[in-house]
């Protein structure tokens, strides 16, 4: 005799057949990670995949093309100019020559300065560019990580080894495209 107490596995069959088992994580997505997981995505491949992306990369390569084309004319022009006053030496009194040396040397220097300052505008505009786009991607990404349950997601390019079934980068990359589609004002043109 059991002296009244009712066997486990008796206990267990009763609450299995009330429902009131131990909670099984239901998925109907069978390759869906497990909830808690931990989810890679390469950042990289996210602004190179995706429309978007390169969109940005393309806009940045037309900018600096254009940069670059202006300060080959500017040196072109100021090449021919000194060779000019090279030649100016030979004919000119010394302070004829000194005040066009002079001059000429003040334009190349403001000169310098505002191609300096255009570079510089342009590495600012492809920062804030890029700041948009990820800002953009994280709202994705933080999505896709309150969707599936994850606990985090890490660049990939800092993990050695991993389950690449945990690997969310093309889906991002879709859903950034997705996004870009709908609306193309994501591209800031002139941030």
């Amino acid at each position: 005799s059991h002296s009244g107490r009712v066997p486990l596995r008796w206990i267990l069959a009763i609450c299995f057949a009330l429902g009131l088992a131990l909670p099984v994580q239901a998925q109907t997505d069978p390759t869906a990670p497990p909830p808690g997981a931990i989810l890679f995505v390469n950042q990289e491949r996210l602004l190179v995949d995706s429309t978007l992306g390169r969109a940005i990369l393309s806009l940045e390569s037309e900018e600096r093309a254009v940069l670059t084309a202006e300060g080959e004319r500017i040196a072109a022009e100021l090449s021919a100019e000194e060779s000019a006053l090279t030649e100016l030496r030979k004919t000119a009194t010394p302070e004829d020559f000194r005040v066009r040396a002079e001059a000429f040397n003040q334009r190349v220097e403001r000169v310098r300065a505002e191609q300096l300052d255009k570079d510089r505008a342009q590495t600012q505009r492809n920062e804030d560019r890029r700041r948009a786009f990820y800002a953009t991607a994280a709202q994705i990404l933080g999505d896709i990580m309150v969707q599936s349950r994850a606990s985090a997601i890490m660049d990939r390019r800092s993990v050695l080894l991993y389950n690449t079934s945990l690997d969310i980068t093309d889906l991002a990359v879709s859903r950034l495209d997705a996004a870009y589609a709908a609306d193309p004002a994501l591209l800031p043109t002139d941030p």
